[in-house]
């Protein structure tokens, strides 16, 4: 008579093991990530602004204003107003970094952002990026690139593009 051989448990393949959990860790993330109803919309802009001493917000001296001119809504008007600058590395002489509040003027809402970039006396370079946002705005997230160059006499013009998510009730 043969002994009783013990029952064999079924082991998923080592690869297997690791492949489940992998794949519902990126279901996750993209659920997360996605907003409902691909409210995300690819933002393409020009933008046109100049430095001003009238028609800054409450409380500031000097400002950017100036116009936007884009695509999904996008057009108004701008204002900017840096909040902190620093100069640029020593082997860049003439960049300065700087910080400020930016905000998107539309007939539907505005949207307001934290800019960040470089400039020197010809050109700037920015990330923006979404802090709030009211009327069609409110609740949206996403961040942009701009892009350009400065005159002598203080008008800016730029390029911008990036990514706006709009709250699904506000698309």
């Amino acid at each position: 008579m043969q002994a009783a051989q013990p029952a064999r448990s079924r082991v998923p393949h080592p690869l297997l093991r690791l492949a489940l959990p992998a794949v519902a860790l990126a279901v996750s993330a993209v659920a997360v990530a996605a907003p409902a109803n691909g409210a995300c919309k690819r933002i393409h802009a020009k933008l046109s602004e100049f430095r001003s001493n009238e028609g800054c917000n409450a409380g500031l001296d000097s400002c950017f204003l100036g116009e936007v001119d884009g695509n999904h809504g996008l057009n108004g008007s701008t204002h900017f107003a840096s909040d902190g600058w620093a100069p640029g590395p020593s082997a860049a002489p003439g960049f300065i970094s700087y910080s400020g509040a930016f905000e998107y003027r539309t007939a539907d809402g505005t949207l307001y952002m934290r800019e960040t970039g470089i400039t020197d006396p010809a050109v700037v370079t920015a990330y923006q990026r979404v802090e709030r946002g009211s009327g069609r705005f409110q609740g949206a997230s996403g961040h942009f690139f701009v892009s350009g160059s400065k005159t002598p006499a203080g008008e800016v013009t730029t390029e911008l593009s990036g990514e706006l998510c709009l709250a699904p009730a506000r698309e």
